[in-house]
């Protein structure tokens, strides 16, 4: 306990202080340095985990033709398996038909509430097991960049898991691809379509959210278009909504139209609405014209603020040192060159001095997800990744899915707070001992007492509505943890007789970045006071602990 303690403070501290300025210090330029040390800090930006073998093997090759391999691995690989439960064509069921009584449709709303609580904790579980068990974990890393930067939130687009796998399909589908492409994707998202409002935008009331963001943050940044630019876009986006697939039966009900969007849906596929279009002129970004949704895309990729923008936004997530800017404008370069590829940008930033450079290495605290991600992995946990396991990241501040707003996570700091870092210091404690964080929710405002005016149709729709909350309940029990740390696949038995030997191996293996003599002695005198066998345990959590497992 008192080297839990220790470590605790040390980590306050270390994190507190290690991302300040870091990024403004001035880059040393020199050719860069390709050796072990390099490949693992490569693989720690690039892959959740840095294993000393794996660097090992890409050192021994150039540094073009060790970024070349992690590239072309991640844009071949092949698409997970889907989960079970996605459908090929979606089906609303929290549709609310003009027939339906008060009492009925609660009863709909809390089935269809179960069931989607459970897909999409499902969903995130799935996920994370993709990133901790695929051999293209770049991928993976590029589609959690994306999720980050084209923003959809489960707070708002209610009650569709389907919409959010499709979404994660096809950022990873673009992860690496070219970027034109890419925001015509996002922009006909379900997701993105009903996040920012443009499943409703017409001719006579043009939203301007979505236009507003595409410009802001998702393309150009902010300086580089107007008011006026973002009233053009908008106008020109009007008339997309979501509807069934072509050819589809509808159900002889009625509905009564005045309904919240989300109970009037019939389907998840974006469908252009002549009629509600806005086809008149426009000036957006110096060019006047009747323009359609594919031309005002090709114009905001051809303003040279789009690769800027957008190499910006990489160099801060893999934590590049990039005070002057030079690195941004090779990116920005290689975007334009190859006409607007995100591929020829990632290869310039992996082979960038800057990338490499000393202000570069063990500054960047990691986000929840990529600490989960890469303990798991480093662990060598066997087992699936269940809800419970995916769901430790929430406290940690990062809910896969659902965002704090359109902006995404702010990351650097914002990970670490009196509450966030506890749950970073307990996660070792979690893993390996699988102790698993429990807490139930409250059946929520039903206001059962005036559902109806007889008491015994009252009594009965409490009854069921109990009941369906008791099913999800031990929806989020099932499985619990799912993983579980074995010793002897984690590290040879024989190392625990020395803690010494031990921990230095660990160490070595675990951390890429340089590590303290505090944190070894700590972690070594801790060792010395329990058995052998729960050697080997102890250093891995304590390992997990530390400030510079925290760090990347």
């Amino acid at each position: 306990m008192r080297t839990a303690i220790v470590l605790g403070m040390m980590t306050l501290a270390v994190l507190t202080a290690a991302s300040s300025g870091r990024a403004d210090q001035p880059a040393d330029q020199p050719a860069v340095k390709w050796d072990v040390a390099a490949a693992r800090h490569l693989l720690s930006r690039t892959s959740f985990a840095s294993p000393p073998e794996e660097a090992a093997r890409l050192a021994a090759m150039p540094l073009a033709r060790a970024v070349d391999e992690l590239l072309q691995r991640a844009s071949q690989a092949q698409p997970p398996a889907r989960p079970e439960w996605v459908r090929e064509v979606w089906v609303n069921t929290n549709r609310r038909w003009s027939d339906m009584s008060a009492e009925e449709y609660l009863i709909v709303l809390r089935r269809t509430g179960v069931r989607t609580n459970y897909e999409i904790n499902d969903l995130r579980a799935w996920w994370v097991e993709q990133m901790v068990r695929t051999e293209a974990p770049l991928r993976e890393q590029m589609t959690l960049f994306w999720h980050g930067h084209f923003t959809s939130a489960t707070s708002k687009v209610l009650s569709l898991p389907q919409a959010f796998y499709q979404q994660n399909a096809t950022w990873r589908k673009h992860a690496l691809g070219n970027f034109r492409e890419f925001i015509e994707a996002v922009t006909l998202d379900p997701c993105m379509l009903i996040y920012l409002d443009m499943e409703e935008s017409d001719k006579s009331h043009p939203n301007e959210n979505y236009a507003r963001e595409l410009l802001e943050l998702f393309t150009l940044g902010v300086g580089n278009y107007t008011e006026k630019d973002i009233l053009a876009l908008a106008r020109v986006l009007t008339g997309w909504t979501l509807d069934a697939p072509p050819g589809s039966v509808y159900a002889p009900r009625t509905t009564d139209p005045t309904r919240a969007r989300s109970v009037l849906r019939d389907g998840l596929i974006p469908k252009f609405l002549p009629e509600r279009h806005d086809d008149s002129e426009v000036t957006f970004l110096g060019r006047t014209g009747k323009f359609t949704l594919q031309q005002v895309l090709d114009i905001i990729v051809e303003h040279p603020a789009c690769g800027r923008h957008l190499a910006s936004r990489l160099i801060d997530y893999f934590g590049a040192s990039d005070p002057d800017g030079a690195l941004r404008e090779r990116m920005a370069k290689a975007f334009r060159d190859s006409k607007y590829q995100i591929m020829p940008m990632l290869r310039e930033l992996f082979t960038a001095p800057e990338f490499y450079a000393e202000s570069a290495r063990g500054g960047q605290i990691k986000s929840p997800v990529r600490l989960l991600v890469g303990a798991i992995r480093d662990l060598r946990l066997q087992g699936k990744i269940t809800p419970a396991v995916a769901q430790l990241t929430v406290p940690m501040g990062q809910e896969l899915f659902n965002p704090p707003n359109v902006k995404g996570w702010p990351g650097g700091k914002s990970w670490i707070s009196a509450s966030t870092l506890a749950l970073r210091m307990r996660l070792g404690e979690v893993l390996v001992e699988g102790q698993e964080l429990t807490g139930t929710e409250p059946l929520g405002r039903l206001r059962l007492t005036v559902l109806s005016r007889d008491p015994a149709q009252a009594a009965a729709t409490t009854k069921r509505l109990l009941q369906i909350d008791a099913e999800r309940r031990e929806q989020q029990q099932q499985g619990g943890l799912g993983v579980r740390f074995v010793p002897e696949r984690f590290a040879d038995v024989k190392l625990a007789a020395s803690p010494e030997k031990l921990v230095d191996e660990l160490l070595q293996r675990m951390i890429v970045t340089r590590i303290r003599t505090t944190t070894r002695d700590a972690i070594v005198a801790a060792c010395r006071e329990v058995p052998e066998a729960q050697r080997i345990p102890l250093a891995a959590r304590l390992i997990l602990a530390a400030p510079e497992y925290q760090m990347e």
